[in-house]
Formats: C-alpha cells, structure tokens, sequence
C-alpha cells in the first residue's frame, strides 16, 4: 500500500502549531475536546484519528460509546450537543452553512470565546483527517 508520510515539512509544523494554539488554554474540558475530535473524525472517516482518539474512551465511557446517539441518548447534556451539533456542521460545511440559531445555541452554552473555541477545534481536527485521508496515512 503506497502511502506519504504527512509529517513532514513546514506545513505540518504549522498545523502543528494551530492545533497547539487551539488547545492551549482552552476553556473547554480535555473530555469535550476529545469528544469533537473523534465525533469529527467519525464522520470523515479518519480511521487513523479514531482510534486515536477512542484511546480516551476512559475519561467519560458512556459518552464515547454512544457518541453517533448524541442527538438523543440521555447521557448527553444540553451542552455537549450544542457542541456536537456546531462540530458536526463544520465537519459537514458543504451541506450548507452554519445556521444561526445553531451559533447562537452554542453561544448560549459556551459564550462567544468558548464557541471560537469549540470551531477551532473542529477546523484543526477536519485538517489532520483530510491530511490523514489524503496521503493514505488512515
């Protein structure tokens, strides 16, 4: 299987660094972060960053394994879905844009530093699982 190692030059460093940027102190909790991540990475069909990020299934196991139930399993607060629903949406960016009243739901939970946060979470995450699927390192 032919494949090109991703990590290698000057624009992975740089992503490298967005993602540091984005993680560095956040206000989200590392589980939510990790959440989006592997909800995000579930839907491009990263299998690389799934199993990466299934490796923190211990810090909220109910969670992780009904993440594809979100909308509706019980475990999830009003709050992770608003955070899911907004990372969803950037993930899936060419089904439309996203709607106000999903920003808007997600600046009510989050305030507008927390929903910055959350999107640029979901941006860096979408950029590693393309780069992923792209160079056949998934």
């Amino acid at each position: 299987m032919t494949m090109l190692d991703p990590g290698k030059g000057a624009a992975f460093t740089a992503l490298g660094e967005l993602a540091k940027a984005a993680e560095e102190n956040s206000s989200l909790s590392s589980g939510l972060r990790e959440l989006i991540k592997l909800r995000c990475s579930q839907l491009n069909g990263c299998e690389y960053c799934v199993r990466l990020h299934s490796a923190h299934r211990e810090e909220a196991p109910e969670l992780f394994d009904n993440l594809p139930e979100w909308r509706t399993h019980p475990a999830f607060t009003e709050r992770e879905r608003a955070a899911l629903a907004l990372a969803e949406t950037v993930t899936l960016v060419h089904t439309g844009q996203v709607s106000r009243s999903l920003l808007e739901a997600a600046m009510r939970e989050f305030g507008e530093a927390g929903t910055r946060e959350l999107l640029w979470i979901a941006i860096v995450i979408n950029s590693y699982n393309r780069l992923a699927i792209s160079t056949r390192f998934a």
